[in-house]
């Protein structure tokens, strides 16, 4: 291709699937902690809650 030409660009943008998500966080053995992470997740992913694991960080 010459400098100058008229081809045009193209650009392609992919956004992966989000199968699933793990989230490790302090304080989340209560169970109330957890549940708030899982649906602060769900509301900002869209992934269903049984897709939402949330382990206690040590």
């Amino acid at each position: 291709m010459k400098i100058g030409s008229s081809v045009p660009a193209t650009q392609t943008i992919v956004n992966p699937k989000v199968e699933g998500v793990i989230v490790t966080a302090e304080g989340a053995d209560n169970a109330d902690v957890k549940t708030n992470i899982i649906a602060a997740v769900e509301a900002v992913t869209g992934v269903a809650t049984h897709k939402v694991q949330v382990f206690s960080m040590n």
